[in-house]
Formats: C-alpha cells, sequence, structure tokens
C-alpha cells in the first residue's frame, strides 16, 4: 500500500513537472515576441508622458472645477449671518463649487431628485442665539456621505459653527471682565463694536489671504494628478494588451496554434502562456511609472508599494483576458477593433477613471460597483478591498475563463 501511494506521488509530482516544463516553453516563446515590439512599449511610455504633462498643466493652470452644487436656505436675515454665507460662497470655492439660494423645502426636493449634493440651512433666530451667549448650529442636509465634496463641507461648517460659538463665548467672558472694571452699558457695547468690527474686517479678507495660498494648491493638485495619473496607468494597461496579443489572430490564421495543440499541448498552456507574458509586461511597466511617481513627489512607502504591485497584476490579468477573448472570439479586424472600441469606451466612462463618479448620475454609481475598472482605479489609489470586491473578481475570474474556453472552441470549430 505504501508503495502505492509513493507511485501515485511521484507520478503527480512527473506530471506535474511535464505540465510545468510545457507552460515554461510557451510562456518564454511569448516574451521573445513581445521583446519584438519594443516599438510598441516606447509608444506607451511617450503616451503616458504626455498624459502626466498634461495633468500637471491643467492643476498648476488652477483650471479644475468640481461640477458639484449646494443649496443654501438662509432664514436668518441679519447682517451677520448674510456676511458669514457670503464668506462661504465667494471665497476659494468660488468657480469650484456651485451656489444656490432657495428655500428649505426647494432644497431638500433638489437633493431627492439629485440636483444637488447638500442643502445648507441657517435657522431664523440664529444671530439671536449668538447674541445671547447660546451655542448656534447649522444645518446640512445630505444624501450621499461618501462624496469628497460632501465631506469637506461637513468639516468646514463644523469648524466655522465652532469657532463662532468659541468667539462669542469670549466675547462674553469679555463682557463680564468689562462689567467688573466698571464700563457702563453703552461703553462696553461701544467696545464690543470696536472689536467686532476688526473681527468682520480680518475675516472679510480671509478669502483673499487663501487666494494668495500656493502650498493648499500644490496639495490639490498632487491629490489631482494621482487621482488621474492611476486613470492613465489604466489606459496604457489596456493599449499594452491589445498591442501584446496582437499576433493571435494571425497564429489561427497561419495554422500556429493548431500545430502547437498537436505536438501535446493543450489550450489552456497556450492562453495562459500569453496571459503570464502580457501581465509580466504590462505590470513591469507600470511598476516603473508609479516607482518614478512615487519618488518624484517623494511619497514612496513600501507598503504602499506592494500594495500597488498587487493590484496592477490582478488587473492587467483581467484586462489581458478579456483582450484574449475578443482576439479569439472575433476574426475579422474591423468588427474587432470597433468591439474594442465600443466596450472599452464604455467601461471607461462609466468607471469614474475619467469622469468623477461624485458628478455622475446614481445610476452610474451603482453600476461602477461591477465595473473591474473603477475597482481596479480604487485599489491602484490605494482603497480597501473589500469583500465585495473580492466577490466581484473572482466572478470576473471565472467568466473570463468561461469565455475562453467557449469562444476557442468555438473558433475551432469554424477552422
Amino acid at each position: 500500500m505504501e508503495k502505492k501511494n509513493i507511485l501515485v506521488i511521484s507520478m503527480i509530482k512527473s506530471n506535474l513537472k511535464s505540465e510545468y516544463n510545457k507552460l515554461s516553453m510557451l510562456t518564454k516563446m511569448e516574451v521573445k515576441r513581445i521583446l519584438n515590439q519594443l516599438s510598441n512599449v516606447v509608444l506607451l511610455i511617450l503616451l503616458l508622458i504626455l498624459f502626466v504633462n498634461m495633468f500637471i498643466f491643467i492643476s498648476r493652470n488652477n483650471e479644475v472645477k468640481i461640477h458639484s452644487k449646494v443649496a443654501i436656505a438662509v432664514e436668518d436675515n441679519s447682517f451677520e449671518v448674510n456676511t458669514l454665507m457670503k464668506n462661504i460662497t465667494e471665497n476659494k470655492l468660488k468657480g469650484i463649487i456651485n451656489f444656490e439660494e432657495t428655500t428649505l423645502e426647494s432644497g431638500l426636493k433638489m437633493l431627492k431628485q439629485r440636483e444637488v449634493i447638500a442643502v445648507i440651512h441657517v435657522d431664523e433666530g440664529t444671530t439671536e442665539l449668538l447674541n445671547s451667549g447660546k451655542a448656534t448650529s447649522f444645518n446640512l442636509y445630505i444624501e450621499d456621505s461618501s462624496d469628497i465634496v460632501v465631506g469637506f463641507l461637513t468639516d468646514y461648517l463644523k469648524n466655522l459653527v465652532k469657532v463662532l460659538n468659541e468667539g462669542q463665548s469670549g466675547a462674553m467672558i469679555y463682557w463680564d471682565i468689562m462689567k467688573s472694571e466698571g464700563l457702563d452699558f453703552d461703553g462696553r457695547i461701544k467696545e464690543l463694536n470696536r472689536v467686532a468690527l476688526s473681527y468682520m474686517s480680518a475675516f472679510l479678507t480671509r478669502g483673499g489671504v487663501f487666494e494668495d495660498s500656493t502650498d493648499l494648491d500644490k496639495f490639490y493638485g498632487t491629490a489631482l494628478i494621482n487621482y488621474y495619473f492611476s486613470a492613465a496607468l489604466i489606459i496604457v494597461a489596456i493599449i499594452s494588451a491589445i498591442m501584446f496579443h496582437i499576433d493571435i489572430d494571425d497564429d489561427f490564421n497561419k495554422g500556429r496554434i493548431r500545430r502547437v495543440l498537436s505536438s501535446g499541448f493543450s489550450p489552456w498552456h497556450v492562453y495562459f502562456a500569453k496571459i503570464i507574458a502580457g501581465v509580466a509586461f504590462s505590470t513591469l511597466l507600470l511598476i516603473l511609472f508609479q516607482t518614478l511617481y512615487l519618488i518624484y513627489f517623494d511619497t514612496f512607502s513600501l507598503g504602499v508599494f506592494l500594495r500597488f504591485i498587487i493590484s496592477s497584476t490582478m488587473l492587467n490579468a483581467i484586462i489581458n483576458m478579456l483582450v484574449i477573448i475578443f482576439y479569439i472570439a472575433i476574426s475579422n479586424d474591423t468588427i474587432r477593433d470597433v468591439s474594442f472600441f465600443i466596450v472599452f469606451s464604455l467601461l471607461i466612462f462609466t468607471s469614474g477613471i475619467i469622469l468623477p463618479l461624485s458628478s455622475m448620475d446614481r445610476v452610474f454609481k451603482l453600476l461602477s460597483r461591477f465595473n473591474i475598472l473603477t475597482i481596479g482605479h480604487h485599489q491602484l489609489l490605494g482603497y480597501t478591498l473589500t469583500f465585495e470586491r473580492v466577490l466581484v473578481i473572482s466572478l470576473y475570474f471565472i467568466l473570463l475563463i468561461i469565455l475562453i474556453k467557449y469562444s476557442h472552441r468555438k473558433r475551432r470549430d469554424v477552422e
């Protein structure tokens, strides 16, 4: 019995070694084929350099706009509140976020219909609360708390209200100090008005201070480049996969694949070799660009870098498998090229890598949860790999493997 087990283990090892040798042989052939396409690699590098330069130019010229609208419903018409709201709408956010004055009822209706991303509501009597020394607050109605603009507005208003309440508390303490020093009521009012006037002057000019700041622009610009740099990497991955596997149709037409299969290789040897070679070159290309990017912006981190390698490998594997299916299933060059354009254009424009999902309709946000380019883009940006994303990625691999098998069988039957 023991000898039988040893024989079985020996046979398994021999089969595994044979499979490895076959796959290794075909992979080396594919690597040599890709190396003969160095001109294509150079074109990809030049394309990425063009993308990066374009994004840097856009960010440095402050032409980036966040197409989001916020409704403002103000029920307190005091001078103080109007001045405060003007500061919110006329400072650095002017020209980036659109503000629309409306009533609370209309604002909530617009929010429900996704015409605005948030509603800022100032209750009547806000000024009286401040004047009486009581804490005040603003109401912020939102639908999507994950929206980056909504998050910014929430933090901005929290900090603004905190400053107002703390400033009012300080004024009340100052009032008591002046009273203890013997100043009469009119004298205390006059002194507080003087302080308030100085504070208001500084408050109104604060927007100009931020307007002249360059540090904020650099930070925002770097974040913008990071977003679109990762998007450019995905586009490069798609183009490289199309270029690296362009000979598949020629292999079928000239009988190369048929001769390989008749030599004892299986279809999976052929396609896995192509996938491994394509993924290896595409991933190395993306790793090179990502390394230069991290070093240039001085943000290199080993953990982030290793996560990028895993994410880019996964994304390239799925993209290469998808491209290979097109080459196997569609033999007509024109139809295949049109199919490439339609499918990848739909994937790209519904993924949020060109237009951020926050500025798109709700249906696109829902569909993006199943879009592999959206998932890949989020992973390249360092997002957490959730169970839902793992499940979607797994379904993609299973579906693509089935489609490769089906496409090969259909192509073989036709020939």
